[in-house]
């Protein structure tokens, strides 16, 4: 019958408790979601204010559907007014209610309620090495980029600069070449000319020989 005594009063007085100001409620404890690993130690903190005459202290989890009331023996402890659950498991994630029932005017508080999750390390820990994995991937992806950007930008130049090299080279064989050519002409026009000197010369010296034969004979004529 107690049971069931603190159990309907926790599901009476959590909706009414929730809407009281704090500094009407003899309760003071954190509405919020605490994170723990399997085979550690949890703290759920509540605080009894001093203006309250709590005759006894009960602790209730709502799991699956149902609201537990926790023997405080075992595993699970009082620490002041709080409650310490040792080496936890996954089947102590919930929520954790403190209740008391004061002397003041027979009244019954029940807090807001903390929520605690317990986790697998194996979880946790594949978690890790998935998170690490992921940054990795992602510095390698990032350090493709910038080199793929890097080699793009000085490899067109290098290519740009090697392409400039090989069209200067060209022209420089070009201009070689035509050099040539030209001097080849020159050297060809040079020959002829001197061909062609050679040749006046020639007739020159024929036709001064000629001459002087005419005379001789003439001499010897008039002799």
């Amino acid at each position: 019958m107690k049971q069931l005594f603190w159990l309907s009063l926790l599901l009476i007085h959590l909706p009414g408790t929730e809407s009281k100001d704090e500094e009407q409620s003899c309760l003071s404890q954190p509405n919020k979601v605490i994170w723990h690993e399997t085979g550690q130690s949890a703290l759920l903190p509540c605080n009894i204010s001093s203006r309250c005459k709590a005759e006894k202290q009960q602790w209730f989890a709502f799991k699956d559907d149902n609201i537990l009331r926790l023997s405080l023996a075992g595993r699970y402890s009082l620490l002041g007014a709080s409650l310490q659950i040792q080496s936890l498991n996954v089947n102590d994630s919930g929520i954790y209610y403190c209740a008391v029932e004061s002397t003041n005017c027979c009244q019954e508080y029940v807090a807001l309620g903390t929520t605690l999750v317990v986790r697998e390390k194996v979880q946790l820990m594949v978690r890790h090495i998935l998170l690490w994995s992921s940054f990795t991937l992602l510095a390698i992806y990032s350090l493709a980029i910038v080199t793929l950007i890097i080699l793009k930008k000085y490899g067109y130049n290098v290519s740009v600069s090697a392409e400039t090299s090989k069209s200067d080279k060209l022209s420089f064989k070009k201009k070689t070449q035509f050099r040539n050519v030209l001097q080849e002409l020159h050297s060809r026009r040079n020959l002829s000319k001197a061909k062609q000197i050679r040749r006046g010369n020639s007739s020159q010296v024929e036709a001064s020989s000629g001459q002087c034969n005419i005379s001789t004979d003439d001499i010897y004529q008039n002799i």
